[in-house]
């Protein structure tokens, strides 16, 4: 199923030992307020429930863990909107090795303080990821660090795979799941994991309209870049698909529903409120694509993959105060 540069099934499984030490399971809970809301019946997979909240645990355990002692030994550097960062932080932290994350300006002010409250350098600056990405390299070169890509990376989307797995063996009967798209690495990882589990299962992919990268790519059959509009989403930023994730998704995804803002806003206050659930726009935008432009896909029993909980305190508060009335 998987081509060349891409992790196969066993990869994925591999990776799986590899990190199951420091990343235990994540529930895949069913959820009647949201099933109503879908008219299907709905099982959230609930990343948030990590310690630093969020699925790139994954990927950032089974790196660090692939890396042979000589690379780890310089010091690791990456660039992140925000949660990558702090799984790398997190992940350096655990092993005792130096770690750099380099983030844009408008960094989520949480998100920012959970990195620096694991100790690892940041070196803030740019308007978004690209920026922050061309100082991880220009570091990495610099200091002779090893760099860590965020999504772009076999290891990387093998340990994001594992979450697939685990839904595989969690609900075998499983039609659908969705996930979201930034760089693409988690979807690609659960695809490649789920499809190669239940070979029927469908996989959408949810994008934020202000950056749909990765949408544009698989309909013009090539990596296109795209110039970043605004959006809340912090954890959706990549201006262009990596290499291994545009081929895994091209191959392996359904569907790719784009939605916007309010519709993101709609969907963290749906499931605070009807599955108690706290998620950053980002993890919320299955729920959003699922509800508006995937609503007439197939699939009665459907995964929503919960991939982060780190929402700014200063968002959270405007939608409650614009929804809550």
């Amino acid at each position: 199923m998987s081509q060349a540069g891409l992790p196969s099934l066993k990869d994925i499984e591999a990776a799986e030992a590899r990190i199951r030490e420091y990343v235990p399971p994540t529930p895949l809970e069913y959820s009647k307020g949201i099933s109503d809301l879908l008219g299907r019946e709905v099982f959230l997979k609930l990343e948030t429930s990590f310690p630093i909240h969020v699925f790139k645990l994954r990927g950032a355990m089974n790196k660090l863990l692939s890396l042979p002692q000589s690379a780890l030994a310089k010091g690791v550097v990456t660039a992140s909107s925000g949660n990558h960062g702090l799984a790398i932080a997190y992940s350096a932290k655990r092993f005792g090795v130096r770690a750099t994350v380099c983030v844009p300006e408008a960094v989520n002010p949480q998100k920012l303080m959970a990195i620096e409250e694991q100790g690892a350098e940041i070196i803030r600056g740019g308007a978004g990821y690209d920026a922050a990405y061309e100082a991880a390299l220009g570091t990495a070169k610099k200091r002779g660090m090893t760099f860590v890509h965020a999504f772009d990376d076999r290891d990387i989307i093998a340990g994001q795979g594992t979450c697939g797995l685990e839904m595989a063996r969690q609900q075998p009967d499983l039609e659908a799941a969705a996930v979201a798209i930034g760089g693409g690495g988690l979807i690609s990882g659960v695809a490649l994991a789920l499809k190669g589990s239940i070979p029927r299962v469908r996989v959408y992919g949810a994008e934020t309209v202000a950056i749909p990268s990765m949408y544009v790519s698989v309909r013009d059959g090539k990596r296109e870049r795209i110039v970043p509009g605004k959006t809340i989403a912090d954890g959706m930023q990549a201006a262009i698909p990596g290499e291994l994730t545009f081929e895994a998704v091209r191959m392996l995804v359904d569907k790719i529903g784009l939605v916007d803002d309010a519709e993101l806003e709609d969907a963290v206050f749906e499931l605070l409120t009807k599955a108690r659930v706290l998620a950053e726009p980002s993890g919320a935008s299955p729920l959003a694509a699922m509800k508006g432009p995937l609503k007439a896909e197939p699939g009665r029993k459907v995964a929503l993959v919960i991939s982060g909980g780190n929402i700014s305190v200063d968002l959270l508060r405007s939608i409650l105060i614009r929804r809550a009335k």
